[in-house]
Parts: structure tokens; C-alpha cells; sequence
């Protein structure tokens, strides 16, 4: 039986490698980004830094089960503050660029001095081709650095097929 064990031990430790890679692969990476840089549609904000920031596991979940893969982003961070990220993107910019800002605008608590955050909704469509862009600022308490994830999402619907 002494024989078996280091066989044992192998199969055990190759087993749990293997479902570690397996539900990776099924929840995705765990670091924010899907793209490798920031899409040339969507104004840059000086001075902001490529960051690899981790993405919770249920976030991820949630984010992959609901867009079905059509969904790409990246996430940056900045010394700016919170405010003044929100105003680079202003409705201005963004209509400059091609898109078309939500009713609403920016949303969020940037003006609260204990939890710095916002939501920016854009709009754009390209002959068919209609997808969303969701810019979610939020402040990092502990670096103090404004943390910006940019999301893009194919909105776009899947044209009926004619019937017979």
C-alpha cells in the first residue's frame, strides 16, 4: 500500500491544479483587464496608469452570465481626484469622440467627502453595431488614487432570422 502513496499524493496534487486552471477559466482572469489598452474611440486621461486591479470573484460571475462574453475592459488609476476625472469626461468630450452621453451624466458621490465615486454612461452606434461605455470611478482609500475601470459592452441585437 506504501507503494501507492506518492502516486496517490501526484494524482491528488495534479487533480487540484487542474480545477484551479478549470475554474479560471470559467470565471476569467481575476485582474481587470480584457484588453490591452484603452480603445482609440475613448479619450485618455492624462497622467492615468495602466492598472492590473483584481475584480472580485462574484463581480466577475455577475459580469461574464449577464454579457455573455460581449463584453471588454480595462482599468487605470490616477493622482487626479475623483471630481476631476469626472469632468474630463465631460458630455462635451465624450459627443466629441462619438458618443452619446445617458440623460443623466455622470452619477455618483464625488461631492461626498467619505466615499469618492461615480458612474458614466455613453451610448454609440455604428450602422448595426450599438454598445455602451461604462466609466466607474472610485477612490482607493488607502493610496488615495483614483481608480477608473472602463467597461464596453456590445449592446447590439441579434437580427431575427426570416422565417419560412
Amino acid at each position: 500500500m506504501r507503494a501507492f502513496t506518492p502516486i496517490l499524493a501526484l494524482i491528488l496534487v495534479l487533480a487540484v491544479a487542474i480545477s484551479c486552471r478549470f475554474v479560471e477559466t470559467l470565471t476569467g482572469d481575476r485582474k481587470a483587464g480584457t484588453v490591452s489598452s484603452l480603445w482609440p474611440d475613448v479619450p485618455p486621461l492624462a497622467g492615468a496608469t495602466k492598472a492590473d486591479l483584481e475584480i472580485p470573484l462574484g463581480a466577475r460571475l455577475a459580469i461574464r452570465a449577464m454579457m455573455q462574453g460581449k463584453i471588454n475592459f480595462i482599468a487605470f488609476t490616477t493622482d487626479q481626484s475623483a471630481q476631476d476625472v469626472q469632468a474630463f469626461y465631460s458630455n462635451e468630450r465624450m459627443k466629441a469622440a462619438g458618443w452619446t452621453p445617458s440623460d443623466k451624466g455622470c452619477i455618483g458621490d464625488t461631492e461626498d467627502k467619505d466615499n469618492h465615486g461615480a458612474v458614466c454612461l455613453f451610448k454609440r452606434k455604428d450602422g448595426k453595431k450599438e454598445e455602451g461605455l461604462f466609466i466607474v470611478l472610485a477612490q482607493d482609500e488607502k493610496t488615495k488614487k483614483t481608480e477608473i475601470f472602463y467597461a464596453r459592452i456590445d449592446v447590439t441585437q441579434p437580427t431575427p432570422s426570416p422565417s419560412r
